[in-house]
């Protein structure tokens, strides 16, 4: 009896001690499965669900319907090692420090994966692109499995830099027969969407019908046509993903979150790609949050979010105690959906470069641009020119006429906002540059794979 009391008393104070460093020991009831699924480069003008007239995405489209779908949703920089790093630490990219592709996070940094480890869960990654490798980008700490699939051929095939959604499929698939009976936290990325394109003859679209209105001003729809095959090809995957969930028993009771990193730029502004300007064409992507038992299912939210929220919904959606390092919101708390949110938006470029007359690279971390989003204005301020862009984008969603002049008293307050946010990130980018004084640790496969992908410069 005295054994069983001393075991009750050091339990107790077991409990007591993870309360007051941040923890609280969840019911088993509250312990839902979390799925993450992530898709590079996708713009959310291109799913059937945010009113492309084109059927690129009847899966997810189906899934949208089960879920909250999130309609001004913003990355809070277009490019993926640093937008990942946001959504998996929920912390910006000046805080994180993954700011660039080829850059890691800081060693100070924690995952979601790591939160969720030490909540009981077990974590596994299936991601398909380069600069998502372990080695690079320091995302796998807390994940019990990382796994780095790559299948997809470039340069006359003779590098593998990214994978395809039935490899991805195919990986997520086993892990989860092998797994299914556990809880988990399990983060799954497809790469398809980015470019090179590839033309999947049995996803084609008949484009003669669709309005010239769909598309903004100057885009080049030469490209389009395999950007959209490219997605249906993901979604087509991603449903049967989907299916095995259902069939394994773990679709209803998870809590599941689709989301893209970034967009792309087809011409828009004359920019083609992602990385270093602030348009919608590369920021606006989708979010789709499937609440366990299908809690609101079929809703729509009008309010500006941004992948900074994953991490504390998360959190919130399951009942447990967000980690005080997260940033973002609580989507279903009651600050969600407040009119005066501001988020702010960075960029730091996307490229490695070699140093001059010298073989080794490096890695600039100046920025390039940075930006604030509140209500339906947004307002951009580049740091070469010092200029500012502000576009209304309820009445002009393309971002097609700069009307700071006009509206100036109107975004006084924004502008002052945004300068003081820049003075404070100035000094915090110098406190950390002691981690990034040195040469990059890339290697001579790394430059080549991102050169492939399109982040690369002399």
């Amino acid at each position: 009896m005295n054994e069983k009391k001393g075991l009750n008393v050091i339990v107790i104070l077991i409990s007591l001690l993870l309360i007051l460093v941040g923890f609280q020991l969840p019911a088993k009831s509250k312990m839902n499965n979390i799925i993450i699924i992530s898709v590079d480069t996708l713009r959310a003008d291109h799913l059937g669900c945010y009113g492309y007239p084109l059927d690129t995405s009847p899966n997810i489209d189906a899934f949208s319907r089960d879920g909250v779908l999130f309609s001004n949703c913003y990355t809070l920089t277009p490019l993926t090692a640093p937008s990942f790093s946001t959504m998996m630490t929920s912390l910006p990219p000046y805080k994180h420090g993954a700011k660039r592709n080829g850059l890691g996070i800081y060693k100070k940094v924690k995952t979601l994966a790591h939160f969720f480890k030490r909540y009981g869960f077990r974590t596994a990654a299936v991601i398909s692109n380069w600069p998502l490798r372990k080695r690079l980008i320091k995302l796998h700490s807390g994940f019990d499995v990382y796994y780095e699939v790559f299948t997809k051929k470039r340069y006359l095939g003779i590098m593998n830099a990214e994978g395809e959604a039935p490899a991805v499929t195919r990986k997520v698939v086993k892990w989860l027969k092998k797994n299914h009976k556990k809880r988990f936290f399990l983060w799954v990325q497809y790469t398809d969407p980015h470019a090179l394109y590839i033309q999947h003859k049995e996803f084609t679209f008949d484009y003669q019908h669709v309005k010239p209105s769909v598309y903004p001003p100057g885009t080049r729809m030469k490209k389009i046509k395999g950007y959209d095959s490219e997605i249906a090809f993901t979604d087509f995957y991603i449903g049967k993903f989907i299916k095995e969930l259902k069939r394994l028993g773990l679709y209803n009771k998870a809590l599941i979150i689709f989301h893209a990193d970034h967009g792309e730029s087809f011409g828009e502004h004359n920019y083609f790609k992602h990385g270093r300007k602030l348009y919608n064409s590369t920021l606006h992507v989708p979010l789709i949050i499937k609440l366990p038992y299908n809690r609101l299912k079929n809703t729509r939210r009008q309010d500006n979010v941004s992948l900074l929220d994953i991490g504390r919904t998360a959190f919130s959606a399951l009942q447990l105690l967000p980690p005080s390092q997260m940033e973002g919101e609580n989507l279903f708390g009651e600050e969600a959906s407040s009119v005066d949110r501001k988020i702010l938006l960075e960029t730091y470029g996307g490229v490695v470069h070699f140093r001059r007359n010298s073989k080794k690279f490096h890695l600039k971390i100046k920025p390039i641009r940075y930006g604030m989003l509140s209500g339906s204005f947004k307002l951009i301020y580049n740091l070469k020119n010092k200029t500012y862009e502000v576009y209304d984008l309820k009445g002009d969603p393309f971002e097609t006429k700069n009307v700071f002049l006009q509206v100036l008293p109107q975004v006084k307050g924004m502008k002052q906002t945004l300068s003081n946010k820049i003075n404070q990130l100035t000094k915090y980018i110098k406190l950390n540059r002691m981690y990034q004084l040195h040469d990059a640790s890339l290697s001579k496969e790394d430059m080549e794979k991102l050169k492939a992908l399109g982040y690369y410069e002399k």
